[in-house]
């Protein structure tokens, strides 16, 4: 019996949920590739797939000022941002989430730093893609239905991570 009640702490233990280091979550934050947006306009809930980069502890992303999240944006700022990811195995998972307020970007000098750590996120060539991007965001940048960039000003931030019974 007594055997049995430590293999059952061992186990959970070696199961717990635990607690992300601040470097952890920067590193997961500038690894994976996309992200999920979770919006709400009071009753309804609402959550949008996005590519992002992450840079000076805010995310950045790119959408176009139209439809629903839109119309939600409008009405509450406020977002919650997550990310999540597999170990190769599929032994640990790990999850950060951003709580915070979304806002427009518009100084150019903050923008042709989005741009250019997408560039490197996405291996894109720099020498043919950064002048073409910002030259669309100069000129669209008072176009209210032009493409944006949007940063996630953050004001909490969490991590999780957890050991999973897949395989044991």
């Amino acid at each position: 019996m007594i055997a049995r009640i430590k293999r059952r702490a061992d186990v959970e233990r070696l199961y717990m949920m635990k607690n992300m280091t601040k470097e952890e979550m920067d590193n997961l934050l500038n690894t994976v590739g996309d992200g999920v947006m979770a919006l709400s306009s009071g009753d309804a809930p609402y959550c949008i797939p996005f590519g992002f980069v992450y840079l000076k502890e805010m995310v950045y992303l790119s959408l176009f000022p139209m439809g629903r999240k839109w119309e939600i944006i409008n009405k509450n700022n406020r977002v919650c941002f997550n990310v999540f990811c597999w170990n190769d195995d599929h032994s640990e998972w790990s999850s950060v989430v951003i709580d915070g307020r979304i806002v427009q970007v518009r100084d150019l000098q903050e923008i042709e730093l989005v741009v250019q750590a997408n560039i490197a996120k996405m291996g894109l060539d720099p020498a043919t893609y950064l002048d073409k991007r910002m030259a669309m965001y100069k000129k669209t940048i008072d176009n209210p239905a032009a493409l944006k960039i949007f940063r996630i000003e953050t004001e909490r931030m969490g991590g999780k991570k957890m050991k999973t019974l897949i395989g044991s």
